[in-house]
């Protein structure tokens, strides 16, 4: 448009003019063209990312140019013009209007209802296996639902078709999504405490630890606009709504599509209640049968079973009884849709009338949509032989989607090898009573409903327990061969491959604990490749302390060596002195095992976590090298190049350390990119460590600014850390505090304890700005801080920092500053704060 008012200013952005009551203004080019796309979402919160695409297309920019622009703005617009969102990017709070039509009022309230995309993925959503028949004016009916409302619940009986309905309308909304789509199914959760990982996993993002799992992913979403939907919330809805509730309130731009088969009861929660499809009346005329929506169904349905079938005059009536009989329910059309090529409609119309006359006898209380549903599961087992009934009810032990090797080896038993069992499951998917689902290689999986239809024929014949040990024991033999492939296989293809079974290790664990001691512990030991890759270890962590107890000397050194190893691996650089423990005694036990290449890891995790003591890290370094063979697997040496780096850069060898790291960039390159990610940071620290802050930041910035929207997180916040140390010590205080502010940030939504790494520079920042009783209190903080992470040591660049800081201090505020000090030393999240001027 060729004039848009922006408050008091007239702006034409054909002519590049912003002018004041008439008056031209003087812009600079790249503050214009940010006031062009802030304007374009007034009240809106525009993105950092959004902004450096749109002004510095195709250009590798700093992200820090863009504080200097908004500040031209400011000074041209008034200082109250433009809001900042900390940590996420800027917002117009003048209102617009084009030629006298206001677009957007400034008020945030008023923008509610459209807000700009974050750099969140969009996820996945399970895949569509088959066309949706009959249910268009649900969807359009859901879709106008979620137009006026946060919270939808689509409400209805098991096998009613709620979750394919909710599949169609994440396919349909994705393309045209403003922010991020995400699907959650509920059904593989048996404990609400896991709802928002896996909110957090469908999301790409990372949980903090030690914080309410629901508060934390309320203030991660706060600005954030999703279309979350939660699948098969009946079991969970009780305790979730709460929560969902307050997640609704409390964020802007988080719209949530439950399933569930009765409502939440929320305030605020619109109900849209999911009918059977529309069955025909039994005088209804035969040409007249098709046009009914459950009978289109099970046409297709038997169509997709057996080309030779037909819908015609012929079959009419009796298709129009079947789909009557079933209650036009979708999932029993679909079930009994399968047994078209073996029975015929006749011979599936007769079988059907034999079995429901004796199920559908109900008393008080009866429900005719579950009496229905279940009679169509009853008969569909009915059918089946006693192998077949065996491998389906066992096939229920598992919570989530499996492999076919897994599923086979859970159901084997003395009656039925593992080539049989795979045979047979082949056989269940031909029944429609096993999915299978879309990949390669496959993988399967059992509807809810039908899962908890074999849950009960287990439990009520006694082998429920039997089952669930069975698929813990495949998860386990799964786990062990995970956990080879995890030092050799591709990162990427690792992930894909292993990340669908969080659900089965996750039930396979909780049944073991109370149930098998030995299964609990080889479960916790080789289940954390997949718990690290998923970014889960404060789950990891809080399963610790439930596994440690049933530890015992009468379990074998190979599985307990593995379990200390896990422990070792969460708590590497985090927590060093329970690091260290572990290390140790995995290194003892992976000894008497036998495992070389498992004690070669330990050991290099125990260097890698001493860094308070160089004679003792180099010993166990000097053990692990003498173990190592060049033939081991590339993320291995990869591990042991790492830890060589950090020696020789905590002794001030640099040329060796520069040495170190480059090879552990080229060995993690052809496996693992977070391995890459973390030498690479590793180098940035080293270039600081030499004094060379140029060429730290040289590599740095472009580096940060390329994992802006990487899910590694964790590599994402020490490489902010190493930066802005660096930026300190070169004096740039301004580029240095935006950092910091980006760094306090991403760790208040990770781990606000991981600032016990920045507080030397946080001091060094506040000390140079003459805020020195400030550095003082941090500089104590930092103290106390690296002695509760079990590492009194610090790093090269971090007692250079301390140093300096420490020797102003004694000069400014005297050699009992220190004491001062201690009486109301702040935690890590208060020092930051208080260094960042964010706090007093």
């Amino acid at each position: 448009m060729d004039l848009l008012r922006v408050g008091a200013f007239e702006f034409y952005p054909s002519e590049r003019r912003l002018c004041r009551a008439g008056v031209a203004l003087e812009i600079g080019a790249r503050a214009f063209d940010l006031l062009l796309v802030l304007a374009e979402s007034p009240g809106r919160l525009v993105t950092k990312a959004t902004l450096l695409e749109r002004v510095w297309p195709k250009l590798v920019v700093d992200e820090n140019n863009l504080p200097a622009q908004i500040a031209s703005l400011r000074r041209i617009l008034g200082a109250g013009a433009i809001g900042t969102v900390p940590g996420f990017g800027y917002r117009l709070e003048l209102a617009v209007a084009a030629e006298d039509t206001t677009v957007a009022a400034a008020a945030p309230a008023a923008a509610s209802a459209a807000l700009p995309r974050l750099p969140l993925p969009p996820r996945g959503w399970p895949a569509r296996l088959a066309n949706l028949v009959g249910r268009d004016p649900d969807v359009t009916a859901v879709e106008g639902a979620l137009g006026r409302a946060c919270l939808v619940s689509v409400v209805g009986g098991a096998g009613v078709g709620k979750t394919r309905l909710a599949e169609e309308i994440i396919a349909r909304a994705a393309p045209h999504a403003k922010g991020a789509t995400a699907w959650v199914s509920l059904g593989s959760l048996q404990e609400a405490r896991h709802v928002p990982s896996a909110i957090a996993i469908a999301l790409g993002l990372t949980l903090p630890d030690g914080r309410d799992g629901f508060t934390a992913l309320t203030q991660l979403l706060e600005e954030v606009p999703v279309l979350l939907v939660l699948d098969g919330a009946e079991h969970l809805a009780e305790v979730l709504a709460p929560s969902l509730a307050a997640l609704v309130a409390r964020t802007r731009g988080v719209r949530l599509l439950v399933t569930s088969q009765a409502p939440l009861g929320i305030a605020g929660e619109l109900v849209f209640r999911l009918a059977s499809l529309a069955v025909p009346e039994p005088d209804t005329p035969p040409d007249e049968v098709s046009g009914y929506a459950a009978v289109a169904l099970f046409a297709a349905r038997a169509t997709a079973a057996d080309r030779r079938f037909a819908l015609g005059a012929g079959n009419a009536s009796q298709v129009g009884a079947i789909c009557r009989r079933l209650d036009g329910n979708p999932l029993a059309l679909e079930l009994a849709a399968a047994r078209v090529p073996s029975l015929g409609v006749s011979g599936l119309l007769e079988r059907l009338d034999d079995r429901f006359r004796l199920l559908k006898l109900g008393g008080a209380g009866f429900d005719p949509r579950h009496g229905t549903l279940r009679a169509a599961f009853e008969w569909s087992h009915g059918l089946l032989t006693p192998a077949e009934q065996r491998v389906f009810n066992r096939l229920g032990a598992f919570a989530g989607s499996f492999s076919l090797e897994a599923a086979a080896r859970a159901v084997a038993d003395a009656e039925t090898d593992t080539a049989d069992a795979i045979d047979l499951i082949g056989r269940l998917v031909d029944r429609s009573l096993v999915t299978a689902l879309p990949g390669d290689p496959p993988r399967y999986a059992l509807l809810e409903t039908a899962r908890l239809y074999a849950l009960g024929r287990l439990k009520d014949s006694g082998n429920l327990d039997a089952a669930r040990r069975d698929m813990a024991g495949a998860m386990l033999h799964l786990l062990d061969a995970a956990y080879d492939e995890y030092w050799s296989l591709d990162e990427a293809i690792w992930v894909a491959r292993y990340a669908a079974e969080l659900a089965n290790v996750r039930a396979a664990l909780d049944w073991s604990l109370p149930h098998d001691k030995a299964l609990a512990v080889a479960l916790y030991g080789s289940a954390w490749p997949l718990f690290a890759e998923m970014e889960l270890f404060a789950e990891a962590r809080r399963r610790y302390e439930q596994v440690v107890r049933l530890l015992s000397d009468t379990l074998p050194r190979a599985r307990l060596g593995r379990f200390w190893e896990a422990v070792a691996t969460y708590d590497s650089t985090r927590q060093c002195d329970r690091a260290r423990y572990a290390a140790e005694i995995a290194a003892s036990m992976h000894s008497a095992a036998g495992d070389v290449r498992g004690r070669y890891y330990a050991l290099m995790l125990l260097a890698l976590n001493w860094r308070g003591d160089q004679s003792a890290a180099r010993a166990a370094y000097a053990s692990a090298a003498a173990l190592e063979d060049p033939a081991w697997p590339a993320r291995l040496l990869t591990q042991g190049a790492l830890a060589d780096g950090a020696l020789h850069l905590n002794a001030a060898q640099y040329a060796e350390a520069r040495t170190a790291y480059r090879r552990a960039v080229r060995l993690a390159l052809t496996v693992s990119e977070r391995q890459a990610l973390a030498a690479t940071v590793n180098i940035v620290e080293l270039d600081v460590s030499c004094g060379d802050t140029a060429a730290a930041l040289q590599l740095g910035r472009p580096l940060a600014l390329s994992l802006r929207h990487s899910t590694h997180r964790a590599t994402r916040f020490d490489l902010l850390a190493v930066v802005f140390g660096a930026l300190v010590l070169a004096g740039k205080r301004d580029e240095a505090r935006a950092i910091g502010g980006e760094l306090y940030d991403l760790a208040m939504r990770l781990d606000a304890s991981r600032l016990f790494a920045v507080l030397d520079a946080m001091a060094l920042l506040a000390a140079s700005e003459a805020r020195y009783e400030t550095a003082a209190r941090v500089l104590c903080s930092a103290d106390l801080a690296h002695a509760a992470h079990g590492e009194p040591g610090r790093r090269p660049v971090e007692a250079r920092m301390r140093a300096k800081v420490s020797l102003e201090l004694d000069e400014r505020l005297g050699r009992d500053w220190r004491e001062v000090a201690l009486a109301c030393p702040p935690d890590e999240a208060g020092a930051c704060a208080l260094a960042l001027g964010l706090s007093a």
